[in-house]
Order: structure tokens, then sequence, then C-alpha cells
């Protein structure tokens, strides 16, 4: 059994914050959740470590694009899913690379959102 993947879920949205965090968290990811850009970088300042970063692209102070940006000055590698219920998503401000940045619109389901975690976040064994 591989360690637990430590995840920050940065949704404005109470209810799909909610069952995001469960959901995941019940599939034995550790999670960390922000509301909105300050509690995200307040976050992301104290973590030590995040696996991957789950990030709404449209926030009440900011976006989630701008949050990656900030993350990954602390992890490069750092693997980003963009979530967005608007259709317009900037795909080409970031990494052509599958391996960290992925697009899943709203709604999505919870699997969905999973899945795209492990593929990203887990180490490739072999």
């Amino acid at each position: 059994m591989t360690s637990s993947l430590t995840v920050l879920i940065i949704e404005d949205d109470f209810l799909i914050r909610t069952c995001l965090v469960e959901f995941l968290q019940d599939s034995g990811i550790t999670v960390r959740e922000a509301s909105n850009c300050a509690e995200a970088i307040a976050c992301i300042s104290a973590e030590r470590s995040l696996d991957a970063l789950v990030a709404d692209m449209s926030l009440p102070d900011g976006d989630g694009m701008s949050l990656s940006h900030q993350a990954r000055e602390k992890w490069p590698d750092l693997p980003v899913i963009y979530i967005s219920g608007h259709g317009n998503l900037r795909r080409d401000e970031a990494s052509d690379n599958p391996a960290l940045a992925r697009f899943i619109s709203k709604p999505y389901s919870l699997a969905a959102i999973l899945k795209a975690l492990r593929e990203m976040a887990e180490p490739v064994s072999g």
C-alpha cells in the first residue's frame, strides 16, 4: 500500500468542496481545503509538501491558475487539476504535459477527480 497523497482542494462552493473533500478522504487521501485564494496561499505557505492541487478556475478573490503558479514556486512539478463550470478554461496558460495539468469541467464525477489525482500524483512503478 502506498502512503497517502496530500491534496489541496481550492473551491469556493461549500457543497461542491465538502462532497469532494469527503469523497477523497474516504478514498484514503489526505485533504487540505480552502474556499478562496487567501486561505489557499496560507495553506501553501504552511504545508511541508503537497502531492497535487485541485483548483477552481474562478474564485471570489482570484483564480486557480494564479494559485497554481504560486504553489509551483515551492513545488515545481506539482500536478494541478483545474476545474471550472464556465467552459472558458485558459488551457494555453498551462503545461501541455498531462502529468502536470489537466482540466475537468463541472459538473464532474467525484471518481473522475480521484482517477486523475491517482494518475498524476502517485509514483509510477516499474
